[in-house]
């Protein structure tokens, strides 16, 4: 109600009814019938209140019900429905295409937005003019999409062993690694390895055991929201099980958890990887630059859901 608004703002304001009845040159009495609703304010005066709140005169005008509200949306549903329908251009292609091009460019990946478009569109790949692209690239990003299939299919249930390795095999199939006996496609990694310039991570010998904790705890928690997938998205980065493909797989499983506890999910964008590395990096000691980078992933991915759902 309009009434409630002009209360809302002006608590706000830290404006008592008399501040606002002198602003507008009307008296107390007439302001309070504003915001009990028994009176309506004139064209002139909404136009004065908009000013001093800051606001549009649609924003002021328009009911709260008519608002978009993304609660109200189930993201899992809608994302199964338009990939059962293969709808073009809506929330379910635009995450397909977002997703790949974004986690995989993070890791290196030379593909153009566009040819990963293509790719998830036709089936083949965009080449511009001596552009050189490695198969590697092309064939992960085609599996990112059956990642993103499988992953919406298992998204409401628990988080598994078993459920990561496949993830992990999916994202890697049919790539140069996995003709590799030693790089163990859907299997933990035997080969230590680090994270960017040189961070120890888990030693082959004891990731089963760390995984096991990992998702022991996690499964035990009483109550998920996002800082609890952020915190087990750092875990899981620093223990580093398989080979390669970490950080894809650690980014997938964030999504999966934001849909199965109805959390918005979201997209880490490739322009934010570097406050996403510090975030990882610093987190021990601040935990706030991840979860500010996650955090404004999310709102991004609730932009795309207000412009295709809306």
């Amino acid at each position: 109600m309009l009434g409630d608004k002009i209360k809302l703002y002006r608590d706000n304001k830290k404006m008592t009814q008399n501040d606002l009845a002198d602003i507008l040159e009307v008296s107390a009495g007439t302001i309070s019938k504003y915001e009990s609703g028994a009176l309506e304010p004139s064209i002139e005066s909404i136009k004065r209140l908009a000013e001093l709140f800051e606001i549009s005169i649609d924003e002021l005008l328009n009911d709260e019900e008519d608002k978009f509200d993304i609660s109200k949306i189930n993201i899992l549903d809608t994302l199964r429905e338009q990939k059962e329908m293969n709808l073009k251009g809506n929330l379910y292609h635009k995450t397909q295409v977002s997703f790949a091009y974004n986690t995989n460019h993070i890791e290196g990946s030379t593909l153009t937005e566009d040819q990963t478009r293509y790719i998830f569109e036709t089936n083949t790949i965009l080449f511009e003019g001596d552009t050189i692209v490695k198969v590697d690239d092309i064939l992960e990003t085609a599996n990112h999409f059956k990642l993103v299939d499988y992953m919406l299919d298992v998204a409401d249930k628990k988080l598994t062993e078993k459920m990561v390795k496949e993830f992990h095999k999916i994202l890697k199939d049919g790539t140069s690694d996995s003709r590799v006996e030693w790089f163990n496609v859907g299997e933990y990694k035997q080969i230590a390895n680090t994270i960017g310039s040189g961070i120890k991570t888990t030693s082959p010998n004891n990731v089963e055991k760390e995984m096991s904790k990992l998702i022991d705890w996690y499964n035990a928690l009483k109550q998920i929201t996002t800082n609890e997938i952020i915190e087990f998205h750092y875990r899981f980065e620093n223990i580093h099980p398989f080979q390669d493909g970490n950080g894809r797989i650690g980014r997938i499983i964030m999504f999966k958890e934001c849909l199965k506890n109805n959390i918005v999910p979201f997209i880490i964008q490739d322009a934010d990887k570097l406050f996403y590395y510090r975030g990882l990096k610093e987190y021990k000691s601040e935990k706030g630059y991840l979860t500010d980078t996650c955090l404004n992933a999310q709102d991004q991915y609730i932009k795309m859901i207000e412009y295709y759902l809306k």
